[in-house]
């Protein structure tokens, strides 16, 4: 029995491009792991000893790459051709092959390399490294930056003996985490005769694609910012007469993450909250796809009451927490953010009482709807409301939210003094 086709499907390397952080020394470790993790997708391929490494788009973000990547790039190509791996390259938006560009200035490989620069499928056997053939690679990349023609619609119906895969860079409609519409199709066009897997490029977050032939995004090979978490890195797949697995292995060195402390009701100091963000992000470190030794860049959304809440609010309270955090956990960054840090009030037990307290709550309250009330209650001079009468309301309306809660707090705790 043959064995069946194994290929290290990849996508959006983006190579050498630039992080979002504002903090240089993230900036430059994520640009850096992003070579890291491209190192060890061909690692991968050789190791699993791969028919083929697939790269469906988008190996670089731009046209300025730098004399370094330019160096590098095919002698760690050459690495997995060396050892019999078939690499195919297909273009996509951020990387077109309509001519000039990096495309033209690398030195690639030159045998069991494949360059798939124009929206014409390609059909690409792959060969064992016993020269038998192994299955075959069908390929179509972008000419240009802007692809709005289906190119799936283009592929052929194959009728090969071997795991036929089709490889292209584009936008599935109705997929979540959808991008720009480039190169679109529907997952019904995926479902065309002969193939038995489709390696995608082009959406970031990566997964399955709702079509009857398997179809899966690789996402991207490394995350740049908020938008890219969670575990990146490469599929391990196997195709036989029979079934398709892929399998995810996370490769990327850094990894973005978000964690949501709302559960602050027992927080009443800074040891305990740090404890408490520790303990949330302890939990985050067991899930799957994290690597040993991994890098991260964390943000920390902070909500709903705790009798710390004065100590909490504020972007100087954000960016000391954060600091702490980030020396505690031994992270590469930290953000904190106030998604609504508020005092432990029950605002609604003092709405419509005959005290001062439940006036003001009223007023405010009557104010949300209110506009002649809202004119009143506002002074005429107020920094930062637009001249606009409408646009001016609804500013002043943003103001009050909270405010109720903070004048709850601030007179109740006046009145236990």
């Amino acid at each position: 029995m043959a064995r069946p086709l194994r290929i290290i499907h990849i996508a959006d390397c983006h190579l050498d491009a630039p992080s979002r952080s504002l903090a240089r020394e993230v900036r430059e470790r994520v640009e850096q792991s992003a070579r890291a993790s491209f190192e060890r997708a061909v690692g991968l391929a050789v190791d699993r000893e791969a028919d083929a490494l697939v790269i469906a788009g988008d190996l670089f973000d731009r046209d300025l790459v730098r004399i370094a990547t330019e160096l590098w790039l095919g002698e760690a190509l050459a690495e997995a051709t060396a050892a019999g791996v078939t690499v195919i390259v297909a273009t996509g938006n951020h990387d077109p092959g309509g001519g000039g560009g990096p495309l033209d200035r690398i030195a690639w490989p030159q045998s069991r390399f494949h360059l798939v620069r124009s929206p014409a499928p390609v059909r690409i056997p792959v060969c064992r490294r016993d020269g038998s053939l192994a299955g075959v690679v069908i390929a179509a990349g972008h000419a240009s930056a802007r692809e709005r023609d289906n190119l799936v619609a283009g592929f052929p119906a194959d009728d090969a003996d071997v795991p036929v895969v089709g490889l292209v860079h584009c936008q599935v409609y109705g997929y979540e985490g959808q991008h720009d519409r480039y190169a679109p199709c529907t997952a019904a066009d995926l479902d065309r005769p002969g193939y038995a897997y489709w390696a995608l490029g082009h959406v970031h977050g990566g997964g399955p694609v709702a079509s009857e032939t398997p179809a899966w995004y690789a996402g991207c090979l490394q995350g740049r910012h908020f938008g890219e978490m969670g575990a990146k890195g490469a599929l391990d797949v196997e195709i036989d007469a029979d079934s398709v697995r892929a399998e995810f292995r996370p490769l990327a060195p850094v990894r973005w993450q978000e964690i949501v402390c709302d559960d602050l009701a027992a927080i009443d100091d800074t040891r305990a909250m740090i404890e408490h963000c520790e303990h949330r992000f302890d939990e985050l470190t067991r899930e799957h796809g994290v690597l040993p030794g991994q890098d991260w860049v964390l943000r920390v959304r902070l909500r709903g009451a705790t009798p710390f809440f004065a100590e909490l609010r504020g972007a100087e309270a954000a960016d000391d927490l954060a600091l702490a955090l980030r020396g505690r956990l031994q992270l590469l960054d930290v953000e904190v953010r106030d998604d609504g840090v508020v005092p432990p009030v029950e605002v609604a037990e003092h709405e419509g009482q005959p005290h001062v307290l439940g006036v003001a709550l009223d007023l405010i309250r009557q104010a949300r709807h209110d506009d002649k009330l809202l004119a009143q209650l506002a002074p005429a001079q107020l920094a930062g409301a637009p001249e606009d009468e409408a646009a001016r309301a609804a500013y002043i309306r943003a103001l009050l939210d909270g405010l109720d809660v903070d004048i709850a707090a601030a007179m109740l705790d006046e009145r236990e003094r």
